[in-house]
């Protein structure tokens, strides 16, 4: 039976894919048979511009802006400025190329190789966390900013960003989801989680981790400042107890 993964931000450096571009891949390909993989990519100004529109040969992705910004430029949207926490899920490799960014512009993305619309149309949606509206999640302890992809992948993917509220805690119940994906990466602050295969579990800010179908788990607590981006597929999956 699949184990939980973890993957803290001291593991795992950056590797240079063009000048002044670098990735950190966090491990999922291996485990999800190449179906899914997840990055952290870093541009440096100097590697930020692209003459050429172009695009990439994959079927969905989704990025979230960890800090810093760049500017680019989409064939069907125009120029658009991407600082931080925007979200930008991606279908059929749309076209496109950047202009500029600014000193240490990271973003996490996670990419897949089928895609996720329903259509072979390439589009992309930017949403900036200006426009975006936190709703309570399921205990007090969290906000949660759905990212809207139930609808566009015909329920096969959900992503969200869980924010903490100040002051609240969590409520240490246990729950078993069935999904088959979940991964969850800490974008700012820490959280300490309780796996029933491999334990308690601190992951600060840049850490992953992955969780297999039916394994159970609960939050012990988190930082006030905590933010987790967690993707789960298929999207119509649920808790089972």
């Amino acid at each position: 039976m699949p184990r939980t993964y973890v993957r803290h931000a001291n593991e795992g450096e950056f590797q240079p894919v063009s000048p002044g571009n670098f990735v950190r891949d966090l491990g999922i390909g291996e485990l999800t048979g190449g179906e899914l993989t997840a990055l952290v990519v870093r541009i440096d100004p100097e590697g930020a511009y692209v003459e050429n529109l172009h695009r990439h040969d994959e079927g969905f992705s989704l990025a979230y802006v960890l800090k810093g910004w760049l500017d680019v430029e989409f064939q069907q949207i125009g120029v658009q400025h991407l600082g931080p926490r925007t979200v930008i899920p991606a279908y059929n490799g749309p076209m496109h190329h950047e202009l500029a960014c600014g000193d240490g512009f990271e973003l996490l993305l996670l990419v897949t190789r089928k895609s996720m619309s329903g259509d072979d149309r390439k589009h992309i949606v930017v949403e900036q966390e200006r426009d975006a509206e936190y709703e309570p999640g399921p205990t007090d302890s969290f906000l949660v900013r759905d990212f809207g992809l139930m609808e566009p992948t015909g329920g096969r993917m959900v992503a969200h960003a869980i924010k903490a509220r100040p002051g609240e805690h969590p409520n240490g119940q246990w729950q078993t989801h069935d999904d088959r994906f979940r991964f969850v990466y800490v974008a700012d602050g820490w959280v300490e989680l309780e796996y029933e295969d491999i334990g308690t579990v601190r992951l600060e800010k840049g850490a992953m981790a992955y969780q297999p179908p039916m394994i159970r788990r609960t939050e012990l607590t988190h930082s006030d400042e905590m933010v987790l981006v967690e993707i789960v597929t298929p999207g119509l999956a649920g808790s089972v107890g």
